[in-house]
């Protein structure tokens, strides 16, 4: 089979480059293992949310002090590349409100506010904690529901200011989905609730124990899996204002943007191929001519150029042992920033930061990655299998997902 592009990952990056170049015209193939970082997603997008510790707040400004090898420093205009990915999402659905120039807060499943770049628009965000200052709050979850941090998501509320009540409700139908704990995790409760009878059970139960002086309803994201309609009914069905909350994955807002990106995808003629991976490829006068996949073992997947978008360590697109760090599909050439020695890779101290995090495949300025030291011409590196990068102590892994998978080709 032959395409233009072939992608190799599902994900938030290789997703968006799927589409940007069906928007293009090009006969586009994405190959997905299936699950993805998507399923731990906040519900928020995040371009630059810290520097030495400090939260960020003018990304695209303060981008030009990061180091010279982070990803962002290759993509040109920062500013009109995040305006392309607003655009992008918003024509598959993902509606999401922020600016590039302004991070606000989001509340993390543990009650901190985490600087953030773009919030779907059904969640819980602020410009500054002074907003929560007198807030009458009502804090809502389902009867044993455990994903939901409610006792520390209350302090958080009430230390930075806000009137926090606490409730609590069920319906039979969730009381039923009890009876088997694997059965009360996000995802699972939002397809017992992808039905307009059982929304505006879940909204009865809301108006009758919501307080009248409360001003905000937060609860956690268990609707809308697929689309926000049950989110929209139930908004319109409650009296009182609400937003939703992340809780402890699966992410019921992530797995809404996995599958609204692939319905969008496919809507513009591309060819997704699901729970299937990569096992390698040929190799020819340093071009990469075809792949092959685990259930394809007969069939040569051809392309003019091929994406890869297969995520770090958590993504399995890098890996390792005690000698070595690998690319896990062609074994292509990584930066160790430094960290030659095994004994360079960490700290002593876990949460300080870890050198190993910023460890990746080594890509020039046109995202072309090299093997054995020569340049692949037609393989192209996107989101976090790129060296250089630091998600854990930038906040800015979606935002170099979603650029780096604009900026190339």
């Amino acid at each position: 089979m032959k395409f233009d592009t072939i992608i190799i990952g599902g994900g938030l990056s290789g997703m968006t480059c799927a589409i940007a170049q069906a928007q293009k015209g090009k006969r586009v193939a994405v190959v997905t293992a299936g699950e993805s970082n998507l399923h731990f997603h906040s519900g928020s997008f995040d371009l630059l949310g810290y520097q030495q510790g400090q939260p960020v707040s003018d990304p695209v400004a303060a981008i030009a002090a990061l180091p010279e090898s982070h990803p962002y420093h290759r993509l040109g205009d920062v500013e009109q590349l995040a305006a392309q990915a607003c655009q992008l999402l918003a024509d598959a659905g993902v509606r999401t409100q922020g600016d590039a120039h302004h991070n606000h807060f989001r509340l993390s499943p543990i009650g901190k506010l985490v600087p953030t770049w773009l919030t779907m628009e059904d969640m819980f965000s602020v410009d500054s904690a002074e907003e929560l200052k007198g807030k009458k709050i009502g804090l809502v979850n389902i009867v044993g529901f455990l994903d939901f941090a409610v006792p520390y998501l209350a302090d958080a509320l009430r230390d930075m200011g806000a009137e926090v009540t606490v409730r609590s409700f069920t319906t039979p139908l969730l009381e039923n989905a009890r009876r088997s704990p694997s059965e009360m995790r996000a995802t699972n409760i939002a397809k017992y609730l992808d039905d307009d009878n059982h929304v505006k059970e879940v909204a009865d139960r809301l108006n009758s124990i919501t307080p009248r002086y409360c001003e905000l309803l937060l609860l956690p994201a268990i609707l809308g899996i697929a689309n926000n309609r049950a989110v929209k009914l139930l908004k319109e069905s409650v009296k009182t204002p609400l937003r939703f909350v992340a809780t402890i994955p699966p992410s019921v807002p992530g797995t809404r943007i996995q599958s609204l990106l692939r319905r969008r995808f496919q809507q513009l003629g591309g060819t997704l191929l699901p729970n299937d991976t990569v096992k390698g490829g040929g190799f020819e006068n340093n071009r990469l001519k075809y792949v092959c996949t685990e259930h394809l073992a007969d069939t040569r997947l051809e392309a003019n150029d091929f994406v890869l978008a297969t995520g770090s360590f958590l993504g399995g697109g890098l890996s390792s042992d005690y000698y070595s760090v690998r690319e896990s599909v062609f074994g292509l050439d990584v930066e160790l920033n430094g960290a030659a020695s095994r004994v360079d890779w960490t700290t002593d101290k876990l949460f300080d930061k870890q050198p190993y995090e910023s460890f990746g495949v080594k890509a020039d300025n046109q995202f072309r990655v090299s093997k054995d030291g020569t340049t692949i011409d037609n393989l192209y590196a996107i989101g976090s299998v790129l060296s250089g990068n630091d998600p854990q102590h930038l906040a800015d892994a979606t935002g170099v997902d979603l650029l780096t998978a604009l900026a190339v080709l």
